[in-house]
């Protein structure tokens, strides 16, 4: 008979039978994995446990018997032992055969014996484990094996440290004393701790946001991990220790407060890890042992010590792991299986991510449909977060090529689940959806890679159309499963032959070719490209998509369209490898290029100049009857690396190339087309050319012949007064298309292009028949770039001394034949003309003389006419409701060109508005219809409010409330003279737009303070204006405006609230103000504007607002720079090559972008 006594009361430990027999519960792991023997464990409880234990074989039975303590202590008083075991071994009996012990049943051990406790330690709150833990100062580990040496000292105070450290975690004030922990659940403490809770604040500490916290959360996530794995060798296996901590966390995981259940939830499933990774380390030892002890066994030795050694560890490493399972299903099924549906998200999110982490590190036991079903209902949670977690949980199980077999029940059940998660999300705009939709692709990838019949052709259909999705994650997860499936591109397990990789490709590209051609979105071979380039070398292999093109395939020809759409395809391919830059809409917000990738951008340029250098002019030749190809293909010199022709072997081919520019421009009259030519002859020009080979360029005849010939036909057109017959109309137009497309991109000032094509522009009323429209056009282009080049020759200091002088009259004169031409009845001239005027201005206004003083000259300010104008064409142009006008019967398609046409004009006079060039009053128009036009223009306006905010603030304020007092005055217009007194019902497109202009203000009111007053003001003048009689208590007829004004009425500061109460307290100074409906207005608007009585610390009132003046900006202020750039389809000659060639393609986009329109002009110029 043994005992260990601590200081507490005595416990006896009788023996109930003589017999013994050997110990069936092995010794546990040694912290080093160390070995010993079992014959002397002896599994002795601490003297304040209660002790029930069988002894196994003779029946033998030790108990613990409390109320006998005396009796028995003064009968038999034995002696005792009192060693208390290390942290690397377990208690031993001096005498194995005197007493054995079983493995007692789970549950909580007793309390103390009888007698009053001792009293509580007073721990330093700063040595408690919530103040290490949160503070982060101590190594973890460390905090960790101090408390197990202090839980082996003092059990009790041990334990209660660490349950205060849980009550702490979750933000509870409350104490944990002795008391608490002694009954046998803890029901009782969490009521307790319930009743401490402050639930008046929604945060706790695991959630609320900073660095502080989130250090918290992590350290508090790393701290029961590293507890626990700390435990493993020594007093895990206690049966106290674990199920304390276990019918703790259960208990606060059931609670109905949150930040219990969070934090315990939080608790419980890092503990489940850390069991995972014992486990696993268990099965990972069990299984060394077990194959040393099948090796030791077959050598058949007699008297073997190692084989029953061996033997011994393998019976106590499987009781362990043993032990470990049972606690690991015991939280699973008393806290996962409640809390993966807990009603808060991140709860659900917190048990699905551990889960993922389960199974993938322990599969034998937690990777079965049993399991798995938690993560398949999961699936259909209806927030996105929870959605994502458990993609992110399936994605890692499927990738592993072992895992597959015990996954095909759970595909099959789950499959179409994943597929409406993955294509309901592609409509979504938040990030982390759009990321839920990427992982769904990803994992319909690996489940097709795994199980190729388990999809249909629609299923494949879903995926497909993703391609072309905006957005560049998922298309790239899309490209990944086309490659995949329809083409069956893997990357090869063993090195194919040249030949072979060859044959392969253009198969594929083949493929691709027939793909593109049943998508019918033949326009968008750029988003295709983009989503298959960077999974395979494909679309780098330029020498296969040649050799298809000039030698076709003898299997499968390609017919007329295939070509045409390959030459695209390639085209895409070889911008993307020279520039690194996916298509517009689908930028990456990517803040710097590493060099490794730079390198890549600057090897694959060099190679296809290599390529196409040698290729390229045969390639014109042949497809020399299609502009749209030829546009496609020339588009590849604009990507060369120009320094390449330096080489001899390479003269030949760029001789060849000139040629063909040559042949092109004479040939065709497309506009785009020769625009094309133009840039791509401009970069065969540049400086970058060696010098020795720079004559083959600038000796081209091109130039030359296309002057000459348009000077012969402009001499005949005025010669006849304008009478020239339909075939020399058409031939004239055609050369002035080729000299308005080489004066985009060349100086042609030698040529006096502007005395040639000037006066049919100032004289177009003075011949017998007046030129055609599309000659006027073409006309107003080259005139305007003529301007610009003469601009840039000032400014590039290579002028003479009447340049200047010069210029402002022709500038003068061209402007003003252009606002005679916006009143035109013809729609294309009136457009161009109002497009170029709009550039013009930008270009010479107040902030010319900011690059060259000279120029100050040249500077032209818009007067009240001229901006009247301008926004009269806007408001006829731009803000027009077709569909009232054409009925229901529309053209999709022409409304959408119509659409972006309007959304030009717009972006090109706010513009003006946005630099200054006319005042923010002018806008007015525009603001009004934010509303109306919220789905064409909304972007437009949206960015327009936000400049002129930063520019003009008090302009800005007055013209929004003049928007608001327009549009109050149109829709009141509108009502018939009998339903005046419905006026509050019928303004609610005004209260729309008040919404609208509050939301502009920004979430800091201190930064407006002065704008949102001086907007009250204003709109209580207005409201107040008219019908004002103090005698007979009417009310105004503009009152309910101020119903519209109570939208803004937040966006005061407490202060201004009472300045702007006071004034309109002194516009209703003496009248009678009655309580019927006509007066409700009013009565809203200053309960609105009413605080509470207790109003201290008032700020100073802002400064009054300064009298009504112009809006214009400041002069004085200097805007962002500016670039010479029209919003038409043109270039300038004043911004870089690249910056032209953006603008000149600018407008033949389909899908036009405020990003495009507006942000570029304002940020960039």
């Amino acid at each position: 008979l043994h005992t260990n006594i601590l200081s507490v009361p005595k416990i006896v430990l009788v023996k109930m039978s003589n017999s013994s027999s050997p110990s069936t519960r092995p010794m546990r792991l040694a912290k080093q994995g160390a070995y010993e023997t079992m014959s002397n464990v002896l599994g002795l409880s601490r003297s304040h446990h209660k002790v029930s234990q069988s002894v196994s074989g003779n029946g033998s039975s030790i108990s613990v018997n409390p109320r006998a303590l005396d009796e028995i202590l003064d009968s038999n008083n034995p002696s005792v032992s009192t060693a208390t075991p290390s942290r690397s071994q377990k208690r031993k009996s001096p005498n194995d055969s005197e007493v054995v012990f079983t493995t007692p049943k789970r549950g909580r051990p007793a309390g103390r014996g009888r007698g009053r406790p001792p009293n509580r330690q007073v721990l330093d709150k700063e040595a408690s484990l919530y103040f290490l833990v949160k503070e982060g100062k101590a190594a973890l580990i460390q905090v960790a094996d101090d408390w197990i040496e202090h839980y082996q000292k003092d059990a009790d105070l041990a334990v209660m440290d660490l349950i205060q450290f849980f009550i702490s975690s979750t933000g509870c004030k409350g104490v944990v004393t002795l008391n608490d922990i002694r009954t046998d659940d803890f029901s009782q403490l969490i009521r307790k701790m319930t009743e401490d809770f402050d639930e008046d604040s929604g945060d706790y500490p695991i959630i609320i946001a900073g660095l502080q916290w989130k250090k918290f959360r992590r350290n508090f996530c790393d701290f029961v991990k590293t507890l626990i794995k700390q435990c493993q060798y020594s007093v895990i296996y206690d049966q106290y220790l674990m199920d304390i901590i276990i019918s703790l966390l259960t208990g606060l995981a059931d609670s109905q407060v949150r930040a219990f259940r969070h934090t315990a939830t939080l608790a419980a499933m890092k503990v489940m890890t850390a069991l995972v990774e014992i486990a696993v380390r268990l099965s990972q030892s069990l299984a060394s042992v077990s194959k040393q002890f099948e090796t030791e066994r077959t050598k058949q030795r007699k008297g073997n010590q190692r084989i029953e050694a061996l033997m011994q560890k393998k019976h106590e490493y499987s009781e362990n792991k043993d032990e470990i399972i049972n606690m690991l299903d015991y939280i699973f099924k008393s806290v996962f299986v409640h809390r993966y549906r807990d009603t808060v998200p991140e709860i659900r999110s917190l048990c699905v991510t551990e889960l993922g982490e389960w199974i993938l590190n322990f599969p034998e036991h937690f990777l079965d449909d049993s399991h798995l079903k938690y993560v398949g209902w999961t699936l259909y949670d209806k927030v996105g977060e929870v959605r994502l977690r458990c993609l992110q949980t399936l994605l890692p199980l499927y990738q592993e090529e072992q895992f597959a077999p015990r996954l095909e029940l759970f595909t099959n059940k789950f499959k179409t689940n994943i597929f409406v998660i993955q294509v309901r999300l592609v409509s979504m705009v938040l990030d982390k959806e759009n990321e839920t939709a990427v992982l769904a692709v990803k994992l319909v990838t690996c489940m097709q890679r795994h199980f190729p019949a388990l999809l249909v052709a629609r299923d494949n259909e879903m995926v497909y159309e993703l391609i072309y999705s905006v957005h560049r994650g998922l298309a790239l997860a899309a490209g990944e499963f086309l490659l995949q499936q329809l083409f069956n591109v893997k990357t090869p397990g063993r090195t194919r032959s040249q030949q072979e990789c060859k044959a392969t490709n253009k198969s594929v590209i083949r493929d691709l070719v027939q793909f593109h051609k049943e998508s019918k979105l033949h326009e968008h071979a750029a988003y295709l490209v983009d989503s298959l380039y960077d999974s395979h070398d494909l679309l780098k292999d330029w020498t296969a998509m040649t050799e298809l093109l000039l030698h076709g395939d003898d299997k499968q020809p390609l017919d007329r369209e295939d070509e045409s759409m390959l030459i695209d395809i390639m085209a895409c391919s070889v911008k993307e490898a020279a520039t690194g830059e996916p298509p517009i809409a689908r930028s990456v917000n990517k803040k710097y290029v590493t060099q490794k990738e730079h390198k890549q951008v600057q090897d694959d340029q060099a190679r296809l100049t290599e390529h196409f250098a040698e290729h390229l002019p045969v390639l014109l030749q042949k497809f020399t009857a299609n502009p749209r190809d030829l546009e496609n293909l020339l588009t590849i010199v604009q990507r060369f690396n120009i320094e390449v022709y330096g080489a001899t072997h390479y003269l030949n081919h760029l001789n060849a190339l000139v040629k063909c520019l040559e042949e092109i421009f004479e040939r065709h009259a497309d506009e785009e087309l020769l625009g094309t030519c133009s840039r791509t002859y401009e970069c065969l020009c540049s400086e970058k050319l060696p010098v020795h080979v720079r004559p083959l360029v600038i000796g081209s005849t091109l130039i030359d012949l296309t002057m000459l010939k348009l000077r012969q036909e402009i001499q005949q057109f005025n010669t006849v007064d304008g009478a020239l017959d339909e075939e020399d109309v058409v031939t004239l137009i055609t050369s002035m298309r080729r000299i308005e497309a080489l004066h985009q991109c060349h100086d042609l000032s030698k040529w006096d292009v502007w005395d040639l094509i000037f006066p049919i522009v100032k004289q177009r009323d003075d011949y017998a028949v007046p030129p055609n429209p599309e000659m006027m056009r073409l006309s107003m282009k080259t005139c305007y770039w003529s301007l610009l080049w003469a601009l840039k020759a000032i400014t590039d200091g290579q002028s003479f001394e009447d340049s200047i002088p010069k210029l402002k009259q022709q500038f003068q004169q061209f402007c003003t034949c252009c606002r005679e031409l916006m009143e035109s009845p013809v729609n294309e001239t009136a457009e161009t003309a109002y497009l170029i005027l709009c550039d013009l201005l930008l270009i010479f206004g107040w902030s010319l003389p900011e690059r060259n003083e000279e120029l100050t000259a040249l500077v032209f300010e818009v007067d009240q006419s001229l901006e009247d104008q301008l926004e009269q064409f806007v408001r006829r142009k731009v803000f027009v409701d077709d569909a009232a006008q054409a009925g229901d019967v529309t053209d999709e398609e022409a409304e959408i060109v119509k659409t972006h046409r309007r959304r030009i004009y717009l972006a090109a006079f706010c513009k003006l508005v946005v630099f200054g060039v006319v005042t923010v009053a002018s806008a007015v128009h525009i603001f009004k219809n934010y509303v109306t036009f919220q789905s064409d223009f909304g972007d437009i306006i949206r960015v327009l409010l936000n400049k002129c905010r930063e520019s003009d603030k008090m302009g800005w304020a007055k013209t929004m409330v003049r928007a608001l007092c327009a549009l109050y005055q149109e829709t009141v217009s509108e009502l018939d003279p009998e339903n005046r007194d419905k006026i509050s019902d019928a303004i609610y497109v005004v209260h729309e737009l008040a919404k609208r202009f509050a939301m502009s203000f920004g979430s800091d009111p201190t930064k407006t303070r002065e704008s949102i007053v001086t907007l009250h003001r204003e709109g209580i003048d207005f409201a107040c204006a008219a019908d004002l009689n103090t005698a007979t208590g009417k009310a105004p007829r503009d009152l309910p405006f101020l119903e519209a004004l109570n939208e803004l009425s937040n966006k005061l500061l407490k202060q201004d609230k009472r300045i702007v109460l006071n004034y309109l307290n002194r516009h209703f100074n003496g009248v009678r103000v009655g309580v019927d409906g006509e007066w409700q207005p009013l009565i809203t608007y200053r309960n609105s504007l009413v605080e509470s009585e207790d109003e201290t610390a008032l700020m100073p009132p802002p400064p009054l607002p300064p009298p009504l003046v112009s809006t214009a900006v400041n002069k004085g202020q200097v805007p962002p720079p500016l670039s010479l750039t029209p919003s038409m389809n043109v270039s300038s000659p004043f911004v870089p090559v690249a910056a032209s060639s953006f603008l000149t393609r600018r407008t033949a986009r389909t899908a036009t972008t405020v990003d495009t329109l507006m942000e570029v002009d304002f940020e960039e110029e």
